[in-house]
């Protein structure tokens, strides 16, 4: 792996990461743990401990998802199309090398809006309630308004893991350069011939989702927090409607290990693809993919 390539992307990532982690090692030990732990799905007893174990499971939650499902679901999202909507087109392989620079620090920032929003629209459900926050946060007073906040917070490094499996099919087919053309389908209709990637649909679907879903989601889990605080100048309202639409920028950095690894391992990942869809009969590129002669 040539470092000097991933340079800035390695100092961006190590500088946050470092940034909320660092502060919290004397913390925790000067203030005992601050309290008993908030969550029962994260490691460690105490609040502290486990803050810190959020910021290390996003990366290595983001790592299990970006590969996995990637080589789990792909080859059958592959299958599928062909063999249903895409019967009827021509498909082929499209090579392309990579740039000089990594230009995929921000890559992650839709993934990071998708786990966002799940672990908005979860951490004020009963699910959440029940099964994710620890019973010394649900009791009265502050605490009872405090736990949406710690289901959300508890559910992220989960939620990162789960969209990255979600997007990471989706990448996976577009990093093998499978295109294929309508050019049968339309041939005697008046429709445009088109030429597009595998997996585009599903990436313009998955992206609009995911940054216009964040957004209700935003809006009804504050106003649930709130409802709970009835004072919106509560320093745990106003902490919690700074954090949040900052989130996605801090997973979107702490994702930056991923997004590294996935280009470390594009020549695998391709020969994988590349293989599984040989035997569907797609190789070489399309052979004149805009014109019917």
């Amino acid at each position: 792996m040539n470092l000097k390539r991933y340079r800035k992307a390695i100092i961006i990532f190590l500088a946050i990461y470092l940034l909320f982690t660092i502060p919290f090692i004397p913390l925790n030990y000067l203030a005992d743990g601050g309290a008993d732990r908030m969550t029962t799905i994260l490691p460690f007893n105490t609040l502290i401990l486990q803050i810190m174990a959020i910021v290390l499971l996003i990366p290595l939650g983001g790592i299990i998802g970006g590969f996995l499902p990637g080589y789990l679901f792909a080859p059958l999202m592959l299958f599928f199309y062909k063999k249903t909507i895409g019967f009827r087109m021509e498909f082929g392989i499209q090579h392309r090398e990579k740039p000089e620079k990594f230009k995929n620090i921000w890559k992650g920032i839709f993934p990071a809006l998708l786990a966002v929003n799940f672990a908005l629209l979860l951490g004020i459900s009963d699910f959440a309630y029940n099964f994710v926050v620890s019973p010394g946060y649900l009791g009265g007073g502050g605490g009872e308004s405090l736990w949406p906040i710690v289901g959300f917070a508890s559910l992220i490094p989960y939620m990162t893991a789960i969209s990255m499996g979600i997007f990471s099919p989706v990448w996976f087919l577009l990093d093998a350069g499978i295109v294929f053309t309508n050019k049968q389908k339309v041939k005697d209709t008046i429709e445009p011939i088109e030429v597009r990637s595998m997996g585009s649909w599903y990436h313009y679907l998955l992206k609009g989702y995911a940054g216009i879903g964040v957004v209700f989601s935003y809006v009804f889990f504050l106003m649930d927090v709130l409802s709970r605080y009835n004072d919106p100048t509560n320093p745990g309202f106003i902490i919690a409607a700074i954090m949040l639409p900052i989130m996605p920028i801090i997973i979107t950095v702490l994702m930056i290990p991923v997004m590294i690894l996935l280009e470390v391992y594009l020549k695998s990942r391709r020969e994988f693809m590349r293989k599984f869809a040989k035997r569907l009969g797609i190789e070489g590129p399309l052979e004149r993919p805009l014109n019917f002669n």
